[in-house]
């Protein structure tokens, strides 16, 4: 058997080789694990950014919190330095110092009312980022079950064809040990651009890109051990 003959056997095996690869990769359950996969590595980007919004809302409440607290003291102040003068006459009263106080009064007690209201919406903001991290969480922890079946499930389809991969894989060996070193090297460069780096010929036709050859390289070819490429293609072409 010629060079280009051993070339074209082992090709045939690289090819079933790979038909079957891309068999057992491409299964409905591996394809439903990769969109599984994608859509926990989203949803951990969402969790997190969740998680900070939910730090950011707390601290939020925690700062409303204290300065409420400050302006109960205060407004307290401000109601004990008005009562001061209730008991006063007119006379007795300084009327700036006693509108002044008022004034101060009132403020912070608008104030304490805008701090509610504030408080007010920043918890409804809080409730609904825990209602919908809940709701996430609760997503998550299913699409992660899933994922742990589908996984079990793919690793028992390719256990099952494990022993055909097996066979395929030293017979594909067992022809790349047949051909021309140099030959095979040539093989895997132009498989990096084509899938099929060896066509026949046929009618005088590449049979890859349907070129028809030029007669001096229909004439090497009819050498067997001339190695001709389409030059079109770039195919290695072999006439049975």
């Amino acid at each position: 058997m010629d060079k280009l003959a051993l070339l074209y056997e082992y090709q045939q095996a690289d090819m079933q080789l790979e038909a079957y690869e891309r068999q057992l990769k491409n299964t409905p359950t591996r394809k439903q694990l990769i969109k599984l996969q994608n859509y926990l590595k989203k949803q951990q980007a969402v969790l997190r950014e969740m998680e900070n919004r939910t730090l950011v809302e707390q601290n939020a409440l925690m700062e409303i919190d204290a300065q409420y607290d400050k302006m109960m003291e205060l407004l307290n102040k401000n109601h004990k330095d008005i009562s001061q003068y209730e008991e006063m006459s007119l006379d007795e009263m300084d009327y700036n110092v006693v509108k002044a106080l008022v004034h101060e009064y009132e403020t912070t007690y608008d104030n304490i009312i805008k701090q509610k209201k504030r408080a007010i919406a920043v918890q409804t903001k809080a409730e609904e980022t825990a209602a919908r991290l809940k709701t996430i969480l609760t997503h998550v922890s299913q699409a992660q079950r899933e994922f742990n079946e589908l996984k079990k499930q793919h690793e028992e389809e390719l256990r099952a064809g494990s022993e055909e991969l097996d066979r395929l894989r030293k017979a594909a060996a067992a022809a790349a040990a047949k051909v021309d070193p140099a030959l095979l090297a040539r093989y895997n460069r132009i498989k990096q651009n084509r899938s099929m780096p060896v066509t026949l010929l046929k009618d005088g036709r590449c049979m890859g890109c349907n070129m028809e050859l030029p007669s001096r390289d229909l004439a090497k070819l009819k050498k067997s051990d001339a190695i001709v490429e389409c030059e079109n293609c770039g195919r290695i072409l072999y006439l049975k």
